[in-house]
């Protein structure tokens, strides 16, 4: 493996995890409204789905996915309801903060919650068929693909640990936990209107299918 391929695999894998969206939503709200460790399971989780669809990239799977409408469907609903879900979670639990506690048990639930909007999120499906897939072949050797698979996760992986800890300083955590209330409360709100958007943009792709 040549070290131009190499660095255009690194750098594609971490232009992909810098890109806004649902999940650096999700990751920096348990960073900040649970604490450094959540975010940091939140994070591994992530990484790991991220991996999961580079798996399913190496393997042709996701091509499969993406060319049939019902399964692809299905995933783009169930990533809206999980959305809405944390958002009115967000908004209705904030009695229950605690920016010390490390419940072994809430922090699985970090996790998966990583993990979750990881695997639910169509964008992130649709970047792996688009894009990622280019570096496929049938030449490929085990090295590459193995290094396919492990970059992808790592990387992402990485990047949002950095964020976590970033927005988990002690300068960060002194402004949020004064304005806690107030901002747990927009990332509710900005939870609820992605996942709105996606509805929306879901009901316009599929509106003739729903008018006939």
């Amino acid at each position: 493996m040549s070290l131009i391929i190499f660095l255009k695999i690194f750098s594609v894998c971490l232009l992909g995890a810098m890109s806004p969206g649902p999940s650096m939503v999700v990751v920096i709200n348990n960073a900040i409204f649970k604490n450094r460790y959540h975010g940091i399971l939140t994070s591994l989780g992530h990484g790991i789905g991220i991996g999961i669809y580079a798996l399913f990239a190496v393997l042709g799977i996701g091509l499969v996915i993406k060319t049939n409408l019902f399964v692809f469907s299905v995933i783009k609903i169930v990533s809206i309801i999980f959305l809405i879900y944390l958002g009115f979670k967000s908004i209705t639990n904030q009695d229950k903060l605690d920016f010390d506690k490390k419940d072994l048990r809430d922090g699985i639930t970090s996790f998966f919650q990583g993990l979750s909007i990881s695997l639910l999120n169509p964008k992130i499906f649709i970047w792996f068929v688009a894009i990622y897939s280019q570096f496929m072949s049938i030449e490929n050797d085990i090295i590459l693909n193995t290094y396919l698979i492990l970059t992808a996760g790592i990387v992402d992986a990485t990047w949002y640990i950095i964020l976590t800890l970033l927005v988990t300083s002690s300068v960060a955590l002194k402004f949020i936990k004064s304005k806690s209330f107030l901002l747990q409360t927009f990332v509710g709100y900005v939870f609820i209107l992605i996942g709105l958007l996606l509805l929306t943009q879901f009901l316009l792709e599929n509106f003739h299918l729903l008018m006939s």
